[in-house]
């Protein structure tokens, strides 16, 4: 007889379906709790009100309850957890453990009920999964270099609480490199909705290294709400487009040569992993765990001093071989089936 599960999450991004497929293949049949955030008084509240009715009827017959995320739409899920005694996890990505004082960013910046409810979450859950390692003590690197405060630990000091770190994982097969496909570019990817995202991301250095390379193509992708050029003042062979569907942003990546990653901060960005399995060679920041990302088989870099640098590592002579490498990596350390082995590994500990 399949065994229940739970799972809550605010938007169903490419992770939580993920996860949804390793759990139904782990033969569990999956209760779903989907809170959209809405700022209306009246959404909020309707809202709870869902997350009440179906945290009675499917908590209740759950062996376990799992938030992606925390924030308002785990609260009420984790408490009935406690009230019919299971076991509840919270996975944190990122905006869960990070306080960005210069761009307002992060589930803790405001001292408020918001913060508050998020750390009884924190105290009511059986365990804390963190995507990297860097989410539960924190990033040094970011805290030295940009003054951000990050790690669970840092919002919530509770020794006694279990976190343990589970990568995210990617599907290698979809996510391939096709060789005979020519690859030209420098690409960036992120849902680019407000200006903080502009800046937290990293696009003012992505188009000043444009500069340096009028006759390379640089794409962006993932505008949506804004228009980038509003902000910036984009250079000639800097294109943008939009948010992009799964297999569309596929092609993205088996069609440009390189990926950057210029964050100030992050989780375990799945743009990175993914650029890398269609054989993109990355660029990223070090910081959190783009660096586990990158490993050798990219560059690395602190700020836009480091410009000159990156350019020329991108006129190097690189090719199949350094595509070839970096698509290893991941498969090496972030394929599916390792996350799906972790999670059996933790969910197996409560039968």
């Amino acid at each position: 007889m399949k065994k229940n599960v739970t799972i809550v999450y605010s938007i169903k991004r490419s992770f939580v379906k993920s996860d949804i497929s390793i759990l139904e293949a782990l033969d569990y049949n999956v209760f779903q709790i989907h809170s959209i955030p809405k700022k209306t008084v009246l959404s909020f509240v309707i809202n709870r009100i869902k997350e009440k009715i179906k945290s009675i009827f499917y908590v209740s017959r759950s062996k376990i309850v799992i938030s992606w995320f925390n924030d308002y739409h785990a609260f009420i899920p984790i408490l009935f957890s406690k009230l019919f005694f299971k076991k509840s996890v919270i996975i944190v990505g990122g905006y869960d453990a990070i306080v960005d004082e210069q761009n307002h960013h992060g589930l803790f910046f405001k001292r408020g009920i918001r913060s508050i409810i998020a750390r009884i979450n924190y105290s009511l859950v059986s365990e804390i999964w963190v995507v990297h390692k860097s989410l539960e003590n924190g990033c040094n690197y970011a805290k030295e270099k940009f003054n951000i405060i990050s790690g669970v630990r840092s919002f919530f000091n509770n020794k006694r609480i279990v976190i343990k770190e589970i990568n995210t994982g990617y599907d290698t097969k979809f996510w391939d490199y096709d060789k005979k496909n020519e690859k030209t570019g420098v690409l960036t990817a992120a849902f680019f909705s407000d200006q903080r995202v502009i800046k937290i991301k990293g696009l003012r250095i992505f188009n000043m290294l444009a500069s340096l390379l009028p006759e390379v193509q640089f794409t962006i992708v993932g505008e949506t709400k804004i228009q980038i050029d509003n902000f910036i003042d984009l250079n000639p062979n800097v294109q943008v487009v939009g948010v992009q569907t799964r297999t569309e942003m596929k092609q993205h990546y088996q069609n440009n040569k390189f990926y950057f990653q210029g964050s100030r901060l992050e989780g375990l960005p799945n743009s990175v992993c993914e650029a890398m399995l269609c054989g993109c060679v990355p660029i990223g920041s070090r910081v959190f765990g783009i660096p586990d990302i990158i490993g050798n088989t990219g560059i690395l870099f602190d700020t836009e001093k480091d410009l000159v640098q990156i350019k020329e590592f991108i006129e190097l002579d690189i090719g199949e071989k350094d595509s070839q490498r970096a698509r290893n990596r991941v498969i090496s350390k972030f394929d599916i089936t390792r996350r799906t082995e972790k999670i059996k590994e933790n969910l197996d500990l409560w039968k």
